[in-house]
């Protein structure tokens, strides 16, 4: 990979994202086959991989009070753009959501979980008085692989766009820790300057949750450092700043995150740590940048092996171990300071469990900013796990490649017991 394929890369996986991916993608495909039937809505029927269906199991709908699969899919019939790709409820009003929860309580939407199948799969059919039409979205949020009304396909794509090689050609899975880190060493500052719009839209997110939003995890942290219960440091203001983008998206706050690798989260946990630092030791922009362009790409790295979805927590466990090398690199360690962080995380923080999308999902995204900043501190002090212990490889390379493993296919089973234990709460 040159210059050009890292750009495109960082490109491609950095999207705004309004609230979280899975029901923007339940969104994006409701909306789109309303679009191709039209008419008066009479059922939408959903089929979901497992992931999705977690994280959007008690997930808050961006604009609206309620959360949940069937609330997503009615809206995106209802209100939907999918013009927006991910942002596609961003014109959601009131009355919306009113005829949205009328619907539901009349039993318009029927979900069912494709069990098995790895990665992100949504098979949607809205039917109305003038037909059905059918959208399937696989592999990404808003990759729409089939479009089809009335038996009629309009549209399909004919290969997924990610199993060994990217849609550009290239396999990331090839590339070095060393490629990586001697793209963002020579890059030109012009030419990933706009990865600092991560920073800028995570950060505006953020603000909403000040006075209360979600589980108020960020609120509560800051006041408990005003009470002198916790010390005001750097490791509690990445814990902040990361946690009150958190709290604002899982509450529901109607403005987007910037999304790496398909997820908003994802997102907020490979920025935000990095910024509170270079916030508070005064680091400039270009440093900052190439920071978090290392940081993406290290979480798109290990997302490649673990999948885009999975029993364990790719926010706190692939974006957190990009934030912890992002820091390192800010802070000016070395490539071993950086495997040594890699290694950290790897050791530390692994199998944290992904039970969807949720107000405690900001309390995994501080825990991982903990673990993050902590890990680069360690590893910058040259502290590690050495590679004889457990999940940590003779190799940074290994190294994430196990942590991808233990996801897929080391935790399909947990998956499964994660799921039905969700499918059967009422019970």
């Amino acid at each position: 990979m040159d210059n050009k394929d890292f750009i495109s890369l960082l490109r491609e996986e950095m999207k705004p994202a309004l609230g979280v991916t899975e029901p923007g993608a339940i969104a994006l495909a409701s909306a789109k086959a309303y679009e191709a039937v039209k008419g008066t809505l009479e059922k939408i029927k959903l089929t979901l991989d497992s992931g999705t269906y977690k994280n959007c199991y008690s997930c808050a709908i961006p604009g609206t009070d309620d959360f949940g699969i069937e609330i997503a899919a009615l809206l995106g019939v209802l209100a939907g753009n999918p013009e927006l790709d991910l942002e596609v409820l961003k014109g959601v009003k009131k009355e919306d959501v009113d005829k949205a929860k009328e619907l539901r309580s009349e039993g318009k939407v029927k979900i069912e979980v494709k069990k098995g199948h790895i990665g992100i799969f949504v098979d949607c059919i809205v039917i109305t008085d003038k037909g059905w039409a059918r959208v399937v979205v696989q592999e990404k949020h808003s990759n729409i692989v089939l479009i089809e009304v009335n038996n009629k396909i309009i549209y399909k794509k004919e290969k997924n766009i990610r199993e060994d090689k990217n849609e550009k050609g290239f396999d990331f899975k090839n590339e070095k820790l060393i490629d990586l880190i001697n793209f963002v060493d020579e890059v030109p500052f012009t030419d990933i300057k706009f990865v600092l719009d991560a920073v800028k839209v995570n950060k505006e997110l953020g603000e909403y949750s000040k006075k209360g939003s979600g589980m108020n995890v960020a609120f509560t942290l800051s006041n408990l450092a005003k009470e002198d219960i916790l010390a005001d440091d750097i490791v509690l203001y990445a814990q902040i700043l990361t946690g009150h983008a958190m709290d604002a998206r899982l509450g529901g706050i109607s403005k987007p995150a910037m999304s790496i690798s398909g997820s908003g989260s994802h997102g907020i946990i490979a920025t935000m740590p990095i910024a509170a630092i270079a916030e508070r030791k005064d680091i400039n922009d270009e440093r900052l940048a190439r920071s978090i362009a290392l940081s993406f790409l290290i979480t798109i790295y290990i997302k490649e092996y673990s999948g885009r979805l999975s029993a364990f927590c790719g926010c706190a466990i692939a974006a957190g171990t990009g934030a912890s090398v992002g820091i390192v690199y800010l802070l000016g360690g070395n490539y071993n300071q950086i495997t040594y962080a890699i290694n950290n995380m790897a050791g530390n923080i692994t199998g944290m469990i992904c039970d969807g999308g949720n107000y405690g999902c900001a309390l995994k995204a501080v825990t991982a900013a903990n673990t993050a900043v902590m890990s680069a501190i360690f590893a910058l002090n040259d502290t590690t796990i050495p590679s004889n212990y457990g999940i940590v490889g003779s190799t940074a390379e290994n190294t994430m490649k196990n942590m991808g493993k233990i996801a897929s296919p080391g935790m399909l089973e947990t998956e499964n017991i994660i799921l039905n234990i969700m499918l059967n709460k009422d019970n």
